[in-house]
């Protein structure tokens, strides 16, 4: 390895990976979605959650973004599947007092409980931890920004023999034969 290269690199899998994370995580934390959510009953908002989940994982398998196929040797890969699945769940869990905020103007009475989740937990550091009260900025700080970065920490850690190079051939998009 020569002087100055980091022996962590990222594939272009990974960074489109981060990007997909942060897209979806903005319009899933947009207010008219979190409003249509908040207007359906458990069964209905039970539903239309597994049919996110599915239909992101089928997308994200069929790009290839996905590690269905990925042999687990190293312990750092473990820790890289369980980031990428925390990056995720922050995406599609909607238990946050951000949730709570847009549905209906304040946080009320939660139960620290409902809050211990993915998102609930990252949109407190943002927002309480750290006091960044501007609730666009939290939004996207805990849907956009951090979802993208733990995907990228899980590439990381998942491929620390890839290398990213400095164009990016978008000829992997199209239907392999």
């Amino acid at each position: 390895m020569a002087k100055g290269q980091s022996k962590f690199k990222l594939t272009e899998r990974e960074v489109i990976l981060a990007v997909t994370f942060a897209v979806i995580g903005f319009f899933t934390s947009i207010r008219p979605w979190i409003l249509f959510l908040n207007s359906l009953n458990p069964i209905e908002g039970l539903i239309v959650y597994y049919i996110i989940l599915y239909s992101s994982l089928y997308v994200l398998s069929r790009l290839g973004l996905t590690v269905f196929g990925l042999k687990i040797d190293k312990p750092l890969q473990i820790l890289g599947l369980a980031v990428i699945t925390f990056a995720f769940f922050i995406l599609v869990d909607w238990t946050s007092a951000y949730v709570q905020i847009t549905v209906t103007g304040s946080v009320g009475n939660i139960s620290n409980i409902y809050l211990s989740s993915e998102d609930g937990a990252i949109f407190y550091f943002w927002y309480d931890v750290l006091g960044i009260k501007a609730l666009e900025i939290a939004r996207l700080l805990t849907y956009v920004l951090t979802p993208g970065l733990l995907a990228l920490l899980g590439g990381f850690l998942l491929e620390d023999q890839a290398v990213l190079s400095h164009s990016i051939d978008w000829a992997f998009w199209r239907k392999k034969k």
